[in-house]
């Protein structure tokens, strides 16, 4: 969830000549100097403006296309199958043995309408997570738990739209919405549309303030599947950046947050943590024939704590360089998409336990202005 960005304005200046100046610069030491020190300057009248804006000072860069992929280290999935649910046989327990995941990350996020009483995104993503590996045959892996681990052998994918609307109401307060729906599963991009009446749909509204160009903070309440399963939670929306204008603070708690060190206008260090996950349609013909259940979820969800190094590598096309550790919170099988809440009790039909491991991820980023 990361809020759209206006188009920056750039400022020229032109130099009077009236009199030969005595306080001017060396030729030398003209041609050296800095111009993107005066990056983050604006208008007065844009400075000025009666409405609140959707940014503050030197936030990391929105990503208006971004092409990424993520690998991950070898980790083990035990898996048990839940008594008096799927068990038909004595096939209670197995392992799949991972050499790793790994998968391809493309988003878009484009301005539709940018202007000071309306700024209207809409987005897109798409995420592969690809296993490599194999269930143990020395455990019982017999028929329950082929149903988890062939889907795994094809793949968890992810498609999504979504849309953004900030509206201020003032200089200084602004109310920002944001939907999003995405078809999760086991399938090959020839078979989405069998998913596409299985969407999840998200999303959240915040209530927020910018007090002046340093600070943005908000609180609202979402509706997210990033804990594997439907969940409705509070969020913080917090910007901030330190008079210094070398350290600062991203964060949409829960879901994800960061602390920012800016070394200059293209290079920028963020060490934090995201939660990430979805709820995966799991169509199975044994479920079917046996069981007489349609299609299961797989709620996975995972924490990543990161490090994140951001290059602009030539103009705005910047380089963005993930590394950190992964941290499994989820990963049952439950028998459709309904929401549990914090007291359901339903059984879930598999409950699993995916490893931890680190993780990689590099992606090129055409970013906004």
């Amino acid at each position: 969830m990361k809020l759209p960005a206006f188009i920056t304005l750039f400022c020229c200046s032109s130099l009077l000549f009236a009199q030969t100046d005595t306080l001017s610069l060396p030729k030398d030491s003209a041609e050296a100097e800095d111009y993107s020190a005066y990056e983050n300057l604006v208008p007065m009248e844009v400075a000025a403006s009666p409405w609140a804006s959707t940014k503050i000072f030197d936030l990391s860069p929105q990503k208006l296309i971004s092409i990424g992929y993520d690998v991950q280290g070898p980790y083990d999935i035990g898996m048990r199958v839940m008594p008096g649910v799927l068990r038909k046989q004595s096939d209670t327990t197995g392992t799949f043995s991972s050499g790793g995941s790994q998968g391809t990350r493309l988003a878009f996020n484009i301005p539709v309408i940018s202007k000071n009483r309306l700024t209207w995104t809409i987005a897109g993503n798409y995420l592969a997570n690809n296993y490599r590996g194999q269930a143990i045959a020395s455990t019982a892996v017999v028929r329950n738990t082929d149903v988890l681990t062939g889907a795994l052998s094809r793949g968890l994918k992810s498609a999504g739209l979504a849309t953004t609307v900030f509206v201020p109401f003032d200089a200084k307060r602004f109310v920002l919405v944001q939907a999003q729906g995405d078809v999760n599963g086991s399938f090959g991009l020839s078979e989405l549309g069998d998913y596409a009446s299985l969407v999840k749909v998200s999303g959240a509204v915040i209530y927020g303030k910018r007090p002046h160009d340093r600070l943005q903070w908000g609180l609202g309440i979402s509706r997210t599947y990033r804990v594997g399963e439907a969940n409705y939670v509070p969020v913080l929306f917090y910007n901030y950046t330190y008079p210094n204008r070398k350290w600062g603070i991203e964060a949409l708690f829960p879901a994800r947050a960061a602390v920012r060190r800016t070394f200059n206008s293209r290079n920028l260090l963020l060490f934090g943590y995201e939660l990430e996950g979805q709820s995966y349609a799991i169509k199975s013909p044994l479920l079917m024939s046996e069981y007489g259940i349609h299609h299961a979820e797989l709620r996975r969800g995972e924490a990543r704590i990161r490090f994140t190094y951001e290059k602009s590598l030539s103009g705005f096309i910047w380089m963005s360089l993930q590394a950190g550790y992964r941290v499994n919170t989820a990963f049952n099988l439950d028998n459709g998409d309904f929401f549990r809440g914090p007291l359901g009790k339903q059984p879930y039909l598999m409950e699993n336990k995916a490893g931890n491991a680190p993780y990689l991820m590099l992606s090129i980023n055409l970013v906004s202005p």
